[in-house]
Order: structure tokens, then C-alpha cells, then sequence
């Protein structure tokens, strides 16, 4: 990335849901996005204290191998680096855009 360009998605990211096992079997976790995103703190400041729990993720519209649309549910992890700081949050709810991008709703998980 050259100094001062503006990117639509200038972080990368992965995004994992939890398939639960059946009987005995453990739960798998599997990767349903990897690639590039962007992230917006949507919490607004009250008083002089800001909180800091809700984002709104971007990721471009894809399809996955099987040809079905990645759109995040709820319970999926998003896993986030933003200029070399990784911080987790979980999906609360996504919306698709006609205009090519996903829309996701989040909570801030770890820091």
C-alpha cells in the first residue's frame, strides 16, 4: 500500500463459524472468508469516555467454492489485523448490498 492511498479494504481478515459435531464428534471450526476488509467503530462517545464495542465490518460480496454467496451469520468470528493490531469480534448480523459488498453488524470480543 502506497503512503496515502485510500483503499476501499485496508485490512485483512478471516472470518470462522463453528460447525457443530453430531453425537460425539467435536465441533469443527472452518474458515468461511479470508481476505480483505475493512472495519468502522460505530459506538458513539458519552460524556468523555468512548466505548468501544460496536463495528460495522465490509467485506466485497463473493461466492464461496460450492458457488453460494459468503455472508456471515450470527456466532461467526471475525479475526481482524489493522496496522499490526489483531483483535477479535463476533458477528451479530450481516446484510448484502446490491452493489457488491457485505455489510456486517459485530461486538467487539477480545483486546
Amino acid at each position: 500500500m502506497i503512503r496515502d492511498e485510500i483503499l476501499e479494504y485496508p485490512y485483512r481478515g478471516t472470518i470462522t463459524r463453528i460447525i457443530p459435531g453430531e453425537g460425539r464428534e467435536k465441533d469443527n471450526q472452518r474458515i468461511i472468508y479470508e481476505g480483505v476488509m475493512d472495519e468502522h467503530m460505530v459506538e458513539k462517545e458519552i460524556g468523555r469516555t468512548l466505548q468501544t464495542s460496536s463495528y460495522i465490518i465490509s467485506i466485497p460480496l463473493t461466492k464461496n467454492a460450492s458457488g453460494g454467496w459468503i455472508v456471515p451469520i450470527k456466532g461467526d468470528e471475525i479475526s481482524l489485523v489493522r496496522y499490526g493490531e489483531a483483535f477479535t469480534l463476533t458477528v451479530d448480523n450481516a446484510e448484502p448490498s446490491q452493489i457488491g459488498g457485505v455489510s456486517i453488524y459485530a461486538t467487539r470480543k477480545d483486546w
